[in-house]
């Protein structure tokens, strides 16, 4: 049951993108490159809502969630590997895979680049962590750093994230008012 759920959720997340211009390389740069921000906006009101939800649903009980250890160079390594491969390509995997189902012919290098990085990665992981082990602070969230109930914390998440969206929102209009063109009224002779 739990593997057709995630199969429907899968699809529905990839049709959400899909819908949100999300696998469109030239929104993807276009965001990238702070000129459109609809994809981040997008991505941060996801974020934001799931976050009131999985957070609600931990403090009713309902859900449990499963911690990994928080290691700092593991996390600022894996984030250099995902930024820079993003910027390159335009893609990170879930938008990787909903273009390659789209037909998108950069998208299947895109997804062959990624198996190999996992294969790659497999192939060293036990050497990576045992280095990695040194810097690992144990099973670790932002509610035990600021010692807050977990329902509020996702609720104050999600309204700075509101406050990011709005302002983000504002600033793209500002930047777009200013790039408009201005007519150009004929020379007087």
């Amino acid at each position: 049951m739990n593997s057709i759920l995630a199969i429907v959720f899968g699809i529905a997340f990839g049709f959400i993108l899909q819908r949100a211009g999300a696998l469109e390389y030239k929104h993807i740069l276009r965001t990238l490159r702070l000129i459109d921000l609809r994809i981040a906006k997008f991505m941060f009101l996801s974020v934001g809502i799931s976050t009131v939800g999985v957070f609600s649903l931990r403090t009713m009980g309902l859900i449990s969630l499963d911690m990994i250890k928080f290691n700092s160079v593991g996390t600022l390594l894996g984030g250099l590997i995902f930024g820079v491969g993003f910027a390159i390509t335009g893609y990170c995997p879930g938008t990787s895979i909903g273009a390659w189902a789209e037909g998108k012919k950069d998208a299947v290098f895109v997804v062959l680049g990624g198996l190999l990085a996992v294969l790659t990665f497999t192939l060293v992981q036990d050497q990576l962590f045992s280095y990695l082990a040194q810097y690992d602070a144990g099973e670790l969230m932002l509610g035990d750093i600021l010692s807050f109930n977990s329902l509020a914390l996702g609720a104050l998440y999600s309204v700075a994230v509101g406050f990011i969206v709005y302002y983000a929102d504002k600033i793209e209009l500002k930047l777009s008012t200013k790039k408009a063109p201005q007519a150009q009224e004929p020379l007087s002779q």
